[in-house]
């Protein structure tokens, strides 16, 4: 049966509304760029411009991907080759090689990646961008965000938040599995005996919420803290308005969780609490893991009181983190001249700016790793592990993994210092020692 003309003129139309519906509106623009022979891109609100140069100074001590650093009108910036990060063969560079940079802003820091070579802007409507699937790339699919098509071509498009390790929201499969129910703490001992006790069940759902809104996994290496935290929370707040309903809450519930100077240089009131906590040893090379190092406030700190401890042994401390955009600037820290404390003098080199480097000689002690501790580690055995506030954030199945890693790295002479507010579990094989305001944990 022949189509009549009516017929051919409303499917003209439908087709048409539903090109119109689908092509006209363009609300997400991207900088696309190929990595060997791939086409990959960038959302544009993340590019600051594109740019070429060569001769990059080398920074020691850095992940093999940091290529070192360079001059960008006056700001010195990390370079970053993403083929070596995504482990793509990469072929032997001439000395004086042009490359191809794509500079991007993550977390108001400035980073230039490395490409093969920058194709072109592209607009496109938001709601084409197809969820990713691990045959679109030779990269790890948490890496992209997603894939789209355009004029017959297809881009893999890069989350450069999730690759720099950015606190941005978690994809909606991880918001669920941290939903899922931990282990609570122990509750006071009365409480314990009627498990069903309105306390006993706060201190449940407020664990529960704490997974799914704050990352932070209630376990026996933090009960002791989230109960007596819930107390004090209970304390300030209506009956009617214990529970934590966002992220907000949750991380007013935590603020009293971390470490001292977490983030920041370590005072010398702090510093001398670690000072007194830290055995005697007359070996000649005393091996640290630093884990979870951030940006690398902890690790210098730290490594100046190893010297200070240990001035004839040889010091090589192994500082490892998953956060890209941490690992890549821990290297080329500065030391602000309002936070340069005695105990530093000795050990930095005057800057620009009125701010400070730590010499060649603390930097040598230093290799900093881009690296998961969940994955298998490489670090020799060592003489002390800090892991400050690092246990807390990882799911408690996972929790029990490093920790037999920590027993599997550690010498038999070694101590390991968790965070102020964690404790190896009981009855887990480790000894506790506390010195002063430090506790220190060692084999059995």
């Amino acid at each position: 049966m022949e189509r009549t003309e009516v017929e051919t003129n409303v499917n003209e139309e439908v087709q048409e509304d539903y090109i119109r519906e689908h092509t006209s509106v363009v609300d997400f623009k991207m900088i696309t760029f190929s990595l060997a022979e791939k086409d990959y891109a960038i959302d544009i609100m993340k590019v600051k411009e594109i740019a070429k140069a060569n001769n990059f100074t080398y920074v020691p001590n850095t992940a093999p991907f940091v290529l070192g650093v360079h001059n960008l009108r006056g700001d010195i910036i990390p370079i970053i080759d993403l083929r070596i990060f995504f482990n793509i063969p990469v072929k032997q560079r001439a000395k004086d090689t042009i490359e191809s940079m794509v500079i991007i802003n993550v977390d108001d820091q400035t980073f230039g990646i490395v490409v093969d070579r920058i194709d072109k802007v592209v607009g496109i409507s938001k709601n084409t961008i197809q969820p990713p699937h691990p045959i679109f790339g030779d990269i790890n699919i948490k890496y992209i965000y997603g894939v789209v098509e355009n004029a017959g071509q297809l881009y893999i498009l890069l989350d450069v938040d999730r690759i720099f390790a950015a606190r941005n929201a978690q994809a909606k499969e991880e918001a669920s599995e941290a939903a899922a129910p931990v282990e609570a703490p122990a509750a006071k001992p009365a409480a314990a005996e009627v498990s069903q006790s309105n306390d006993a069940l706060d201190i449940r759902f407020i664990s529960d919420t704490l997974a799914a809104l704050g990352k932070f996994y209630a376990s026996p290496i933090n009960a002791a803290w989230v109960e007596k935290r819930y107390y004090e929370w209970r304390d300030m707040r209506v009956a009617s308005d214990i529970q934590i309903q966002s992220e907000e809450q949750a991380r007013e519930f935590l603020n009293t969780f971390l470490s001292p100077d977490s983030q920041r240089f370590w005072s010398d009131a702090y510093m001398n609490a670690v000072l007194s906590a830290l055995p005697d040893s007359d070996g000649k090379v005393i091996t640290v893991w630093n884990v979870g190092c951030g940006s690398g406030y902890e690790t210098y700190s730290f490594a100046v009181l190893l010297k200070q401890k240990y001035p004839r042994a040889t010091i090589r401390v192994y500082a490892n983190d998953a956060d890209l955009l941490a690992i890549s600037n821990a290297p080329m820290l500065t030391v602000p001249e309002d936070q340069v404390i005695n105990r530093f003098k000795q050990y930095l080199v005057k800057g620009v700016n009125n701010s400070y480097s730590f010499n060649q000689e603390i930097k040598d002690m230093i290799l900093f790793e881009y690296h998961d501790c969940l994955h298998q580690n490489t670090v020799p055995d060592v003489d002390i592990i800090l892991s400050r506030d690092v246990l807390s954030f990882i799911k408690p199945d996972k929790q029990g993994i490093l920790l037999e890693e920590f027993r599997d790295k550690l010498k038999t002479t070694g101590i390991v210092i968790l965070g102020a507010n964690e404790m190896m579990p009981k009855q887990s094989g480790w000894l506790r020692q506390a010195m002063g305001d430090i506790t220190t944990f060692s084999r059995e």
